[in-house]
């Protein structure tokens, strides 16, 4: 897992870079007041990172911001708080706390440790100096973004697309990610093996629980979960957009005896959807009579449970 961080020195470089609209790398080092083969050194991990681009102007290149998302956002957070010191503010371990913070409902530091994979000592340090220049506060018993650091948040949301993005790709060149949730993230590829913390999920794991289905593609979670459950497998289906879910219903259905329904729920809430697992529920108590209106008709998932031998 890639960590989504920048360093004080890149901080600066991409500020310098943003003021100046576009410049040579030891205009930006005299700018920063750093040696020229340091700032060669951070500029290409920018350049790694999406934020810059450089093109050659006689033995020289001239950095400009790059015109992806993030990049784009970075210039317009940098140039609205010009002011304030991100520089110290948003190097080491930030990113990785706010991303948490932007993505999940987190209520506790132990929360957003786990979530950010980094200690509570280093969540307790980033929440201290963002509360104190109220980047972060705390409502509802819930850590958030203040709105008005919505340019911040965007960002850090872009950012984070970007790097799931890239290791996807690193996966397989057709991977497309159809739902994320910081860092973790379902991939859609026809890439038939599981690999590089890729784990199968959703119908391409249903096999494993009693339902054998042939699909074009397969569907793969990326996380640093070790195995998926039984119930990870069938929440995932349901993260999907355009989803069918007459084959989770059968999955559903077959192993209900040796589901864990309180997890499934935890699970459910962590990821917006509460809802949707309450509709399930409450068609299979009801045998289809309280049937929300992307769940079939009863009788539709009766004859197919049948044809796999369950009813």
């Amino acid at each position: 897992m890639q960590p989504m961080k920048l360093t004080a020195r890149e901080l600066m470089c991409l500020r310098a870079v943003v003021n100046a609209g576009s410049a040579r790398a030891s205009e930006i080092a005299t700018i920063v007041s750093t040696p020229r083969p340091h700032v060669s050194r951070v500029l290409r991990s920018l350049e790694d990172k999406g934020f810059v681009r450089t093109k050659k102007a006689g033995l020289s290149k001239i950095v400009a911001m790059s015109e992806t998302k993030h990049a784009t956002l970075c210039r317009k957070l940098l140039l609205e708080f010009g002011h304030m010191r991100f520089e110290e503010l948003l190097s080491g371990t930030c990113l990785e706390v706010l991303s948490a913070i932007c993505s999940l409902t987190l209520s506790n530091r132990r929360e957003i440790a786990q979530a950010a994979s980094v200690s509570e000592r280093s969540v307790a340090l980033v929440l201290e100096k963002l509360k104190r220049v109220g980047i972060v506060q705390k409502t509802a018993s819930t850590y958030g973004v203040s709105p008005r650091f919505q340019t911040l948040k965007e960002f850090v949301v872009e950012y984070r697309r970007y790097m799931n993005q890239r290791i996807a790709q690193g996966f397989a060149s057709d991977a497309v990610v159809l739902w994320e949730c910081n860092t973790e993230f379902i991939i859609e590829s026809k890439e038939p093996q599981a690999k590089n913390g890729f784990q199968p999920t959703g119908v391409s794991s249903f096999a494993r629980f009693g339902i054998p289905l042939i699909a074009p593609k397969s569907y793969f979670f990326y996380s640093s979960a070790k195995r998926l459950k039984l119930e990870d497998v069938i929440l995932h289906s349901l993260l999907l957009p355009e989803r069918k879910l007459l084959p989770t219903l059968l999955v559903w259905r077959k192993q209900e005896k040796a589901m864990n329904v309180q997890y499934l729920k935890a699970r459910a809430e962590r990821y917006g959807a509460t809802e949707l697992v309450r509709e399930i529920l409450a068609y299979f108590a009801s045998e289809g009579q309280e049937r929300a209106s992307i769940l079939p008709p009863w009788g539709e998932f009766v004859l197919r449970a049948q044809e796999y031998g369950m009813l």
